[in-house]
């Protein structure tokens, strides 16, 4: 009986108190000490910064300790993502959010600032991604002992149909690939992604030495972004991709037309001689292309990335889903991890003489030859 009076005259006592959040640590640290709960000791005094600047400091590349963690344990993290989420802290968080210290945060917080999102309209990918930008920092704040509890735990994830890419039908393809293109560069740019599945980091990342001088292959070591520069690319690994002699010898024409006199010059040319031509550059020539070929590019969702949707369609109908994912570099099937290391001969060969057929309906290219 005297411990329950006791413990109702502290619940008492806190109800009444104006308790800030250093003293809640105290608390939380004595009752660690006297083993009643488990959970990481937090370290006094870091919960009580203001949860905007600590978002804000999270996501900048080049002061973010998280950042710093992940790289020096061999993980990888792009400026251009962190540059991202770094305007999703201005835009949606600090307006919603700001005063509010670290410590002070809870899930009833995360839930309405998410369902506030939900009510301006934003797609549920969107949503979750904003959400990224907090949950991510709150996890790594409880981890490192700042918080004494994850208020990002176990925090629901919205749900929703992904808006789907467009992807053009092999008549469309072929139309668009053979009306007049405003930029060389635009055309071989979209003429390689859709025969090879490349992405446009990577596209934009080639140089001269990166086209076999014996063989129809591109060696893929790079992407690129205009944050990071050449980086590795996705997925960390390198591999061969085979090469359409045809677009092969559109490639060598855009070669010989760069006005860059360097060593192993970007192929993709821009106006420096240190970086290649600007995305914008071979998303616009596609949508110009199908505006004159009679596609609205808008109303049927078409943009850069589809080319690697049509390439990954079109090529799974005549090779098995693990030789494709070789050549295009998928990991999104785990079973394909292991074999990611490099690209068999056989699977070179039999992908380069497919798409010859495959894409039949587009060669030759009069603009590059």
């Amino acid at each position: 009986m005297e411990v329950a009076t006791g413990l109702e005259a502290i619940l008492k006592s806190i109800r009444k108190t104006g308790l800030n959040g250093e003293d809640a640590l105290q608390i939380v640290s004595l009752l660690k000490s006297q083993e009643l709960i488990d959970i990481p000791v937090v370290k006094a005094g870091k919960g009580n910064v203001l949860f905007t600047d600590f978002l804000e400091r999270f996501w900048d590349y080049d002061k973010s300790p998280y950042v710093r963690d992940k790289l020096a344990h061999g993980h990888t993290i792009g400026k251009t993502h962190c540059y991202d989420m770094s305007n999703r802290v201005r835009s949606a968080w600090v307006p919603a959010l700001k005063g509010r210290t670290l410590s002070s945060i809870t899930k009833a917080d995360l839930k309405e600032f998410s369902l506030a999102l939900s009510d301006k309209g934003l797609a549920p990918g969107s949503i979750n991604r904003t959400m990224l930008v907090g949950t991510t920092a709150l996890s790594w704040a409880y981890q490192e002992g700042m918080i004494p509890a994850n208020a990002a735990d176990g925090l629901i994830r919205f749900s929703g149909k992904t808006k789907k890419r467009g992807v053009l039908t092999p008549k469309e393809a072929a139309a668009v690939f053979s009306t007049p293109w405003k930029d060389n560069r635009a055309y071989a740019g979209n003429l390689l992604a859709i025969t090879t599945g490349l992405r446009s980091g990577e596209v934009l990342a080639l140089r001269v030495s990166d086209i076999s001088a014996a063989e129809n292959v591109l060696f893929l070591k790079h992407s690129w972004s205009f944050a990071d520069g050449l980086k590795t690319p996705k997925n960390g690994e390198e591999r061969k991709v085979p090469l359409l002699p045809e677009v092969r010898e559109t490639l060598m024409k855009l070669i010989r037309e760069n006005p860059h006199k360097v060593s192993d010059p970007f192929v993709f040319y821009g106006s420096l001689e240190n970086k290649p031509v600007d995305e914008k550059i071979l998303l616009n020539g596609l949508k110009d292309a199908c505006r004159e070929a009679g596609i609205d590019p808008i109303a049927k969702g078409i943009v850069f990335h589809s080319h690697r949707h049509y390439y990954a369609a079109r090529m799974a109908d005549r090779m098995t889903a693990e030789q494709v994912s070789r050549i295009s570099g998928h990991k999104s099937m785990a079973v394909f991890e292991e074999y990611a290391d490099h690209v068999i001969a056989e699977n070179l060969e039999a992908a380069g003489a497919i798409g010859a057929e495959v894409f039949g309906n587009i060669l030759p290219f009069e603009q590059g030859a």
